[in-house]
């Protein structure tokens, strides 16, 4: 024999071999088959409100929080002046929030705010009738999809025997002042 009839049959063989073992692995071998896939998962809503206002990417809310002073019979309603008490409310609207979260939300006077008398007395969540002191700030927790959280803070401009400031520095004050700040902060958290 030549050696290309010896080359011939060795690739013969070489190919029946091959057929021979796919056909029997096709024949006696397991069922198989590969897909692909991919994994589709929503991220939770982070989407709170403070007063009807979305705060997704502000550092501060375009709306001021307006006071409401009560009236008395020496003093008009809406207006700021010794002894006088009144309210302002902050809602949170979580019903888009998917995670339980907490809050914290501190006050300060505004640095160019020397009225050391007008102060925040108090808090009453949800209108509970239970009114808290107020000392730093109010914290909580609030869990996913709560429509409405609502805290009124009670403030007051003290003219007692409490008081910083004598009827001269609250003159004073009045008559160089047209407004009172109080910087607000509040925090969100989520919980873990």
């Amino acid at each position: 024999m030549e050696k290309k009839d010896i080359k011939f049959i060795i690739i013969f063989i070489f190919v029946v071999g091959i057929s021979f073992i796919y056909l029997f692995q096709a024949t006696y071998a397991k069922y198989r088959k590969q897909i692909t896939s991919e994994v589709n998962a929503n991220v939770a809503s982070w989407n709170i409100k403070i007063n009807d206002e979305a705060i997704a990417n502000k550092k501060k809310l375009a709306n001021s929080i307006t006071p409401i002073f009560d009236e008395n019979e020496y003093v008009k309603a809406n207006t700021l002046a010794p002894g006088v008490t009144g309210h302002f409310d902050i809602n949170i609207d979580s019903s888009n929030v998917d995670v339980d979260f907490t809050y914290e939300i501190t006050a300060s006077l505004a640095e160019d705010t020397d009225l050391k008398d007008f102060k925040i007395t108090g808090y009453e969540l949800n209108d509970s009738g239970t009114i808290n002191k107020y000392d730093s700030g109010v914290t909580g927790d609030l869990v996913k999809n709560t429509k409405n959280t609502k805290i009124r803070f009670y403030v007051a401009w003290i003219d007692d025997d409490t008081n910083e400031m004598n009827n001269s520095e609250d003159t004073t004050y009045a008559v160089n002042h047209n407004n009172v700040i109080y910087n607000l902060t509040i925090k969100f958290t989520q919980k873990k």
